[in-house]
């Protein structure tokens, strides 16, 4: 029963998604991991991408705007690693935060001997069990055609 309400669910997504085909395609154009894909496999990704669009929220941090471009971007490389697999895999997080470059975090490590280090790290992202995932926008961008 779950089954058939869920299938409806991403369907409905799946039709008034606010991006064609077209739209997806020059989005994956600009990303050069993706060439190798077949066009199967890149349908498949689209609509991977569509549906991880409406479970997740993204979310600029440092005034970093979020685009159409940025958020297919994002989309489209979150959704590789899982391309045979589902949606399932990102279940029990639904946010994303994006930086514009590197940020700093503070740290807090504990050694073999009980020593408690504290300090300061540059990060390109980073993601904790229950979320979000924080990314660096140059960093995710580093992977596309300009």
């Amino acid at each position: 029963m779950f089954g058939i309400i869920k299938d409806w669910r991403e369907q409905r997504i799946l039709e008034n998604s606010e991006f064609t085909q077209a739209d997806w395609i020059k989005a994956a154009e600009r990303i050069v991991i993706l060439d190798r894909l077949s066009i199967d496999e890149m349908t498949h990704l689209f609509e991977l991408a569509t549906l991880f669009l409406a479970d997740k929220s993204i979310t600029g941090a440092q005034g970093f705007e979020i685009t159409d471009v940025v958020k297919q971007s994002i989309a489209l490389q979150a959704c590789l690693p899982i391309l045979n697999l589902s949606l399932d895999w990102y279940a029990g997080w639904s946010s994303i935060i994006i930086y514009p470059g590197s940020y700093k975090s503070d740290s807090t490590t504990v050694d073999e001997f009980g020593i408690v280090h504290e300090g300061t790290q540059h990060r390109s992202g980073e993601a904790w069990l229950r979320g979000p995932v924080i990314l660096s926008w140059k960093d995710a961008e580093a992977l596309r055609r300009t």
